[in-house]
């Protein structure tokens, strides 16, 4: 039987939503295990990590972090209170700006569009 062209493409796009949803909530499924693989791995490495921090005699909230993996303090460069003006002042000043700016290679114009 003849089928409107409409109601086709309405099953098609039917089709392809359900496909999305099923997509969707696979990508869920496999993030929540990851997730949750990976919060049981933290607790056993914490866990861990507490029972080796006990058996060598140091407080459980003692952080055992490396000397490379502390951050360093870094100092802030002193801010100069003006900033200076860099353009050219005069004509002649203004000369070797113009040249430097002839002497670039230009790309060609390209039309997208003719009316």
């Amino acid at each position: 039987m003849w089928k409107p062209s409409r109601s086709r493409a309405e099953q098609q796009f039917a089709a392809g939503q359900k496909r999305d949803q099923t997509l969707i909530k696979q990508k869920e499924k496999t993030q929540r295990e990851r997730d949750d693989r990976m919060a049981r791995l933290r607790a056993l490495r914490l866990a861990k990590e507490a029972t080796e921090a006990a058996a060598a005699g140091q407080p459980e909230n003692a952080q055992n972090t490396p000397a490379h993996k502390a951050t360093p303090v870094l100092e802030t460069a002193a801010v100069p209170e003006t900033i200076p003006d860099t353009g050219p002042k005069t004509a002649t000043e203004a000369k070797p700006v113009a040249e430097a700016e002839a002497a670039k290679p230009r790309l060609p114009r390209v039309h997208t569009h003719r009316s």
